[in-house]
């Protein structure tokens, strides 16, 4: 099966996946098929589902909107989004795209219409429409989380049909309608199906966990929906799904130590990996790659607060250590959580092409991204866009156990076992202290309840940790940015990014060989601050002039975090509760005025 997937930068994005009869919708286009004569056998269902594969995605969208601007990244080079846009007060319903991805709904609705008409083994035919279900759950996520409110068919519309223009569909209706599908889905369809690049019952049951959780703490945070009574339901739901995942034995938190950890995102091979649930597989030779190598190519810089949500490696928070924010950028990454070796590039670090260790790119912040980067040569392929063969996880168990964790101590019936089977094997897979309930209950940190200011209650400590440590373990997997607006804080993507601290003019050593790399300086003519150096090794040193610099700045002059004139010149705002959805392109109430704009545009 020929698959196709990239990054948009750091985020796992599904781009296209083609299935072994990748050419059967192009041989057969809807209109040339009559129901009675193609959907007689399981086979038949089949072979059309598979097309779903060309034209769908296997898990929701997490694409050029999604994590590249979250709070996870400090900077990125493009800047071509809708979500940068509002935040500069550049997006409109008169500029806003999208909408027009309706015809793949029609051909999941054409299946499901005529897919009863097939005959023989009933459990295959219940597989090939959980699988479709599935595929339409997919489809309307996408839309929910965008529009909130858009129009719910469960049965593909002609050009003539009255539907074509009917008015959007409350929330509620297409949530339940997601959660339905979800719930055939995961009933229906097969188990073990000994190839994880295939939609099993159990990726049925992540994406339905992953649905409930965030539909239940969206109402739960989000006023304006006035759903809140609901959410309870959804979080329920969310973890009796999670359990049964973890129920099934199938699955287990892979690996040991910082190696284990990068196993699951630098691999030539994660089919046996116990830890995945749905994967992305590539082969040289086979077809495209993914482009995983660019995160480290100098496109894309995490953020300073991404970097301080990793704990010390004996637990304690990197927050209260003395002077935490005013450590150099060698200093912040001492006795860390292991995690965070594998996800920025650290003093010492080497690239797989470069004997020598790495230097970051410091225009950018300072903390590039290594966690999908390749660790050996012929994982990496070459230099080019998608020339990457790593396989890549798309579900994997580690979320489950997260997303178990956060439902239960959501709904206030989080206990100490519950812990120990999800968040504490995350931690014990790279050696960290265990998160205890008690502990975190009573002793709430301050920098997270600053960024998460709307959560209270009891489990106010633990729900806090819980966020810390899905931020860790899920840092770049693409969903960051969902996490944000589920939470209803917004205002965290709002504020001007920072990277590395700069304790003062001078040289620097960012690579860890202990001979300085670079060089800030205020004005070409003032060398005072490296004068000490030899003047050979003066010469070698990468100079930045702090007067000529056009694309970034410290924040207390001559010291302090890298930030970036972007933000600067155009500060970001938020806009509550607007910003946390999409506008209907206003070309698209023209043809349809039944089509209303939701809270704001």
């Amino acid at each position: 099966m020929k698959k196709y997937l990239f990054l948009f930068g750091l985020t796992v994005a599904l781009a296209g996946l083609t299935a072994c009869n990748d050419a059967f919708l192009d041989k057969f286009p809807e209109t040339d098929i009559t129901a009675e004569g193609f959907f007689k056998t399981p086979k038949d269902l089949e072979t059309y589902v598979y097309g779903f594969y060309n034209e769908s995605l296997l898990y929701p969208r997490n694409t050029y909107d999604n994590e590249p601007f979250s709070d996870n990244i400090a900077h990125r080079n493009d800047m071509g989004s809708s979500e940068y846009a509002m935040l500069k007060g550049n997006f409109s319903k008169e500029v806003a795209t999208g909408w027009d991805d309706w015809k793949h709904l029609r051909s999941i609705n054409f299946f499901l219409v005529n897919a009863v008409r097939a005959t023989g083994n009933e459990d295959e035919i219940r597989h090939w429409i959980g699988t479709a279900r599935y595929f339409r759950a997919v489809f309307y996520i996408d839309k929910i989380t965008k529009y909130s409110n858009v129009p719910w068919y469960n049965k593909p519309l002609e050009t003539t049909d009255p539907d074509v223009y009917k008015p959007s569909d409350p929330r509620a209706l297409i949530a339940d309608s997601i959660r339905a599908d979800l719930e055939y889905a995961s009933a229906s369809i097969k188990g073990d199906l000994g190839n994880r690049t295939i939609i099993s019952r159990y990726a049925a049951l992540t994406l339905l966990t992953r649905f409930c959780l965030y539909e239940g703490t969206y109402r739960k945070y989000h006023p304006e929906l006035t759903l809140a009574s609901s959410a309870g339901a959804f979080l329920e739901r969310a973890a009796t799904a999670a359990e049964e995942v973890m129920g099934s034995g199938v699955f287990s938190i892979s690996g040991s130590g910082r190696a284990g950890f990068s196993a699951l995102f630098t691999s030539a091979d994660l089919s046996s990996n116990p830890e995945i649930i749905l994967m992305a597989q590539y082969e040289s030779g086979k077809g495209d790659g993914n482009s995983t190598f660019h995160n480290l190519y100098g496109d894309y810089a995490l953020s300073r607060t991404l970097m301080e949500s990793f704990l010390m490696a004996d637990g304690r928070r990197f927050t209260e250590q003395p002077d935490y924010d005013k450590k150099a950028f060698k200093e912040v990454f001492a006795n860390r959580d292991p995690r965070i070796y594998e996800t920025f590039a650290t003093p010492g670090f080497t690239k797989v092409i470069d004997a020598n260790p790495y230097t970051v790119i410091i225009k950018h912040g300072g903390y590039e991204a290594v966690k999908y980067y390749p660790r050996d040569l012929a994982s990496l392929g070459g230099n080019t866009w998608q020339m990457c063969w790593t396989d890549l996880p798309l579900y994997r168990y580690a979320e489950v156990l997260l997303s178990y964790a956060e439902a239960k101590a959501e709904l206030g019936t989080l206990t100490q076992d519950d812990l120990d089977r999800s968040v504490n094997q995350l931690r014990a897979r790279v050696g960290m202290p265990s998160l205890n309930l008690a502990a975190a209950n009573a002793d709430v940190d301050p920098v997270l309840a600053a960024q998460y200011p709307n959560v209270s209650g009891n489990n106010r400590g633990v729900v806090l940790e819980i966020r810390r440590e899905r931020r860790v373990e899920l840092a770049l997997e693409g969903q960051r940015l969902q996490d944000i607006h589920r939470w209803c804080v917004g205002e965290l993507i709002a504020q001007a990014p920072q990277g590395m601290y700069i304790p003062g003019l001078g040289a620097y050593d960012l690579n860890g060989d202990s001979n300085p790399d670079l060089a800030i300086l205020a004005t070409p003519g003032d060398l005072a601050p490296i004068s000490d150096l030899p003047a050979e090794q003066q010469a070698s040193l990468t100079k930045y002039y702090l007067s000529e610099e056009g694309e970034f700045f410290l924040s207390e002059g001559t010291r302090g975090f890298m930030m970036f004139a972007t933000d600067r010149d155009m500060p970001r705002r938020w806009e509550n509760p607007k910003f946390y959805y999409r506008p209907i392109p206003v070309t698209q109430q023209v043809m349809n005025p039944a089509l209303e704009q939701v809270f704001g545009w």
